[in-house]
């Protein structure tokens, strides 16, 4: 190969080159009072960014509502509610802050560092007693939201 000649990559290297292209540079909005550190994720409403808060060095988790096109503002502002009643619940992720008249709406709820089941399973199944414990909290997050209404 030349040394004009681009190396073809293959399997592992095209898959890391498509997701680092693919990442986003900044966050769709500035959010007062925080320094955004890295994408997370992107979903149905839009995309979700990793921040840390200036005045206590504390990681969050940032929610753009990015996807605007035929949303239902109701039901994202039901989330946040419901989100909000849930609060001091150990197994709900926490709210934060909300930014419902910035361009787009975002909402600031707690980090978990920890990351995501499907992180934590891409490697193979959990050993039996890991999957049990995550399952229970699972059960229990959902007992304890549908007692709250």
């Amino acid at each position: 190969m030349s040394m004009e000649e681009t190396e073809p990559q293959v399997g592992h290297q095209r898959r890391l080159a498509r997701e680092l292209s693919l990442q986003r540079a900044r966050p769709p909005a500035v959010v007062p009072g925080y320094e955004p550190e890295r994408f997370l994720g992107v979903g149905a409403y839009g995309e979700v960014w990793v921040a840390v808060e200036r005045n206590t060095g504390r990681r969050v988790a940032i929610k753009f509502y990015t996807h605007r096109g035929g949303l239902d503002w109701s039901l994202l502002s039901r989330e946040v509610e419901k989100l909000a009643f849930l609060f001091a619940d150990r197994y709900v992720v926490q709210l934060l802050g909300v930014g419902w008249d910035a361009d787009p709406p975002y909402y600031i709820m707690e980090y978990l560092e920890k990351g995501s089941l499907a992180e934590r399973i891409q490697h193979g199944p959990l050993p039996v007693e890991q999957a049990v414990a995550l399952f229970e909290d699972v059960a229990l997050g959902l007992v304890h939201a549908h007692n709250k209404g």
